[in-house]
């Protein structure tokens, strides 16, 4: 028995272990949680991103339901200023490249806005073999470690231009955030050929009384993302005095407080939904972006595949964007070539559906 208690007790000295002077320096607690070994997901927005009921929520929200789905932990940073978003980046490469552990840990990079530094350094990460990196809203892929992800809206802003066309007698606003951006810039490039496609199908006169009009709300920079309500109201009141009956913002988080205004004031404009669906009386249809489907999509792929492709486009065809039309609220389009009835038809499912199909055409070209 003495000897089981001597065995016992130069066991429990070595897992305590003794510095020279004779203090304890560890004794393993069985009450102690592990540290988790669950992959992390860090996420990195553009400077003030989140919170803007868009773009940057959607992914938010995709990042949290996938991590509750596979048992992951998440990190999902928002920096104040594009200069603090740096700092965030050069510690994350640096923290994964130096990592000695076995963690997995996939970093999320959320737009192109620090695209020269993330094409910089991604190379960085090839030292770790754990580490990933996901960069969102580019079609150039990554030289080295890392793959890219493009949601391409060119075919949904087509459907929502080719409805608008049909609308009987539209003068649509196109407002763009900056001419700098290529995914806006692309965005409102299909809307303004859907409507010009939609135009040719009217007749002389119809055409002649459905307008669009296009304005930035940063001409020089790349900004107008955001916008303070008391501008937001003086431009609605502005476009309002110039008869614009239909905004359709492409602006990201200035999208949200167009159409919060419109609400909160009953401006007698209509609102086009940009990116989430808007179910609000004055959105009669909403252009839709699932940026949070394609985000949880690669990382699924990432967690179950231990990889992602190196680059994937996604768009209209495969679901990831639509045109859904407010359920609350009809949609009048000019009497169609060869209708008979006697009076103007709302737009109808089929209708909707072979404008969908002339937009997938196009988005595919």
């Amino acid at each position: 028995m003495m000897q089981k208690c001597i065995v016992w007790l130069a066991a429990l000295l070595l897992l305590a272990g003794c510095s020279k002077d004779g203090d304890t320096i560890y004794l393993p607690d069985p009450n102690e949680e592990a540290a988790s070994t669950a992959p992390l997901v860090t996420v990195i927005y553009d400077a003030n991103a989140l919170g803007d009921h868009s773009y940057n929520d959607l992914i938010y929200e995709g990042v949290e339901r996938v991590a509750l789905e596979l048992g992951l932990r998440t990190m999902q940073q928002s920096p104040r200023t594009y200069e603090e978003g740096l700092q965030y980046l050069e510690l994350m490469f640096r923290q994964m490249e130096s990592a000695k552990d076995s963690l997995r840990r996939l970093f999320i990079v959320t737009s192109p806005g620090y695209d020269e530094f993330i094409r910089k350094n991604n190379q960085r990460l090839e030292a770790n073999p754990n580490a990933d990196l996901l960069y969102l809203e580019t079609r150039t892929p990554l030289e080295g470690k890392g793959s890219t992800l493009f949601l391409t809206y060119y075919g949904a802003m087509y459907e929502g231009g080719r409805i608008e066309a049909a609308t009987e007698r539209t003068n649509a606003l196109l407002i763009g955030a900056n001419r700098q951006t290529p995914a806006i810039t692309e965005a409102m490039q299909g809307y303004r050929d859907g409507f010009e496609a939609g135009l040719q199908l009217l007749t002389a006169e119809q055409a002649s009384k459905n307008h669009l009009s296009t304005t930035y709300l940063d001409e020089t920079g790349s900004g107008g993302f955001s916008v303070a309500d008391t501008t937001a109201l003086r431009l609605l009141r502005q476009w309002r005095n110039q008869d614009v009956t239909t905004l359709v913002p492409v602006c990201g988080g200035a999208s949200n407080t167009f159409s919060r205004m419109v609400n909160s004031t009953l401006e007698s404009v209509l609102m086009v939904g940009i990116d989430i669906y808007n179910d609000n009386f004055f959105s009669p249809y909403s252009i839709v972006k699932h940026i949070d489907r394609a985000v949880a999509n690669s990382i699924r792929q990432w967690v179950n595949d231990g990889a992602m492709p190196k680059q994937q486009s996604l768009g209209l065809a495969e679901g990831f964007t639509e045109v859904i039309l407010n359920p609350n609220r009809d949609i009048y389009i000019w009497t169609p070539p060869g209708y008979e009835g006697g009076t103007v038809p709302t737009l109808t499912p089929e209708m909707k559906q072979e404008m969908h199909e002339e937009a997938v055409r196009r988005e595919r070209q």
